[in-house]
């Protein structure tokens, strides 16, 4: 199976795992999008088993909602988010922005729509640029 790496924004972390991934998420809940500071989080799901820290482990710094089983892993020095293990340590939470590389989605799915914000629906029909626009 081939591996894919990623890292966060600086550096201090590293990982490599598995290009098979059962899924993404993209999830607009008021905690993602708190969590994120974004419409929504975008996570991968993969076997924990093809998973592995290449460096940084211990620049690792974890934020666990009270009451929920929603966390983040998040870099000390750049503040990136981080893949994190689920509350059964069976799968990788992999944020997909964090991969250097493409990754091989088996599904896509986008959850509780009923809390996205208006200002984040009908993103197809926004304009696109390149760059910053001029």
């Amino acid at each position: 199976m081939k591996k894919i790496k990623g890292r966060c924004l600086c550096g201090a972390i590293s990982y490599e795992v598995a290009n098979a991934f059962e899924k993404l998420f993209l999830c607009s809940c008021e905690q993602c999008r708190q969590i994120t500071g974004s419409a929504f989080a975008s996570n991968l799901f993969v076997s924990i088993d093809g998973f592995e820290w290449l460096g940084g482990a211990d620049d690792i710094a974890n934020y666990q909602v009270p009451g929920r089983d929603i966390s983040k892993s998040f870099c000390r020095v750049c503040g990136s988010g981080v893949p994190w293990a689920s509350g059964d340590g069976t799968k990788m939470i992999v944020p997909a922005g964090s991969l250097s590389e493409q990754a091989n989605v088996a599904e896509r799915i986008r959850i509780f729509t009923s809390e996205q914000p208006s200002w984040a629906s009908g993103l197809e029909q926004v304009s696109t640029h390149a760059a910053f626009p001029d």
